[in-house]
């Protein structure tokens, strides 16, 4: 499971580097995938992503990173399939016009941070 590891540490470089760089277009993008894909169906890609997670963790050195990073995407998907919806529009509501653009870089640095050590540590 190498190559999940690589294809998710890549993505997360990328993205990182697109919201830093681009903010409001990512924003935009983010807007635009949001809205028009229903949440059940992003609830369930995020749980597959964590599944993939945890399947692949012992492809790196430091595996429990990996798995708390599946777990936590496995119980976000969870969170967002069940979330009454008022409070998943207040969320996304929140996430897409309140937040500050520094609040969006800061998500990318992590993104970038993640992505590297993930990268860095695949065996």
């Amino acid at each position: 499971m190498k190559w999940f590891l690589y294809a998710f540490s890549m993505i997360c470089i990328a993205v990182g580097c697109c919201i830093i760089l681009y903010t409001s277009e990512s924003r935009g993008v983010l807007r635009d995938i949001i809205n028009k894909v229903d949440r059940k169906i992003l609830a369930v890609i995020e749980a597959i992503m964590g599944v993939l997670l945890l399947f692949s963790a012992t492809a790196s050195h430091h595996s429990w990173f990996i798995r708390l990073l599946g777990f936590m995407a496995v119980l976000e998907g969870g969170i967002i399939f069940f979330l009454p919806t008022n409070l998943y529009d207040e969320l996304t509501d929140w996430y897409l016009t309140s937040a500050s653009d520094q609040t969006y870089r800061l998500f990318g640095i992590i993104s970038i941070i993640f992505g590297t050590a993930v990268l860095s540590w695949i065996l």
